[in-house]
């Protein structure tokens, strides 16, 4: 079967965010067969789900970025898969969502992307924040969440969402690939 000029796949690259950060896995686990949390159906089959990590930096500055996401024709509306996507990771009943989901259009784009910050407990009385950023168009969709594992933990609402919002715009444009 041919695909048309206009659909994608997505791959992850040994690096990403022009080799600034390295894989170093396969994200969180999770069926391969599977599409990411929130995905509500496609026109022709099953999505095929991708997930890898990354992490650049050292002790005390080390970034772990995870992109989970799928590729195929899907059918839903992209900001209600981008808002479901995020739905989809603040579900544990452990997780709290103290920066809302909110849009972003990055200067000098024409994509949104849709962005939060989820709070879980951590190790004893630490809290760990995740600021996530999703996107969703014809064939591809993810969802990239940013952790400072290692570091002090900021107020979740003083976190550049901004700056999250053009990461995972240029992780879109490193890891969608013409699917022929």
């Amino acid at each position: 079967m041919a695909s048309a000029p206009d659909d994608y796949r997505l791959s992850m690259p040994d690096t990403l965010l022009g080799g600034s950060y390295q894989r170093s896995g396969d994200g969180p686990p999770g069926s391969e067969d599977d599409a990411p949390a929130g995905h509500s159906g496609t026109a022709a089959g099953k999505p095929t789900r991708v997930t890898a990590q990354y992490e650049r930096g050292a002790a005390g500055t080390r970034e772990v970025l995870t992109v989970t996401g799928a590729y195929g024709r899907f059918t839903t509306p992209h900001d209600r898969s981008r808002t479901a996507l995020l739905s989809g990771s603040a579900a544990p009943t452990e997780v709290q969502v103290p920066v809302p989901p909110k849009d972003i259009t990055p200067p000098g784009s024409d994509i949104t992307v849709s962005c939060q910050v989820l709070t879980r407990p951590g190790d004893g009385d630490v809290r760990v924040d995740v600021p996530m950023c999703a996107w969703s168009d014809r064939n591809t969709m993810a969802l990239a969440a940013l952790v400072t594992p290692d570091g002090p933990q900021p107020a979740p609402e003083s976190i550049d969402l901004d700056r999250l919002a053009a990461m995972t715009l240029q992780v879109r444009s490193e890891a969608r690939q013409p699917a022929g």
